[in-house]
């Protein structure tokens, strides 16, 4: 298997060691099962907004509130700007409600940090140790 792009960054910084293989990829992301250091993990990679390919984008993200005027205005006019911003909250907000839960005591996968669009997180797998 070869080794995505994203992880690879994440390889070459050393925060995970190897990517063991693939265990899902869905319509907004993939996750992987990775090796860092002695533990198993998974690594979410988030597909950019032109290898999205679902219809509801629009009630996907509505009602997402955009933190400043200038950077309303760049989603409203669809700038290169606004577009960049746009993927950004919408990558970061995930990550940020994942944080939120496991903070109020939910019981969600242990984030471990989220570099370049990348989330790495606990493996949640059932008794006979296969991912759940």
């Amino acid at each position: 298997m070869k080794t995505p792009q994203g992880l690879q960054a994440l390889i070459d910084d050393g925060i995970i060691d190897a990517v063991i293989r693939p265990l899902k990829s869905g319509k907004e992301a993939s996750v992987y099962v990775v090796r860092s250091g002695d533990s198993v993990r998974c690594a979410k990679v988030y597909k950019d907004m032109a290898q999205r390919s679902f219809q509801a984008r629009v009630q996907y993200q509505e009602g997402r509130k955009v933190r400043g005027s200038r950077e309303a205005r760049a989603i409203g006019k669809a700038t290169r700007f606004g577009r960049k911003q746009q993927e950004n909250d919408w990558k970061n907000t995930e990550v940020d409600a994942l944080y939120q839960l496991a903070a109020a005591g939910v019981r969600v996968p242990q984030p471990y940090g989220f570099f370049n669009g990348v989330l790495v997180m606990e493996l949640v797998t059932d008794a006979e140790g296969r991912s759940a």
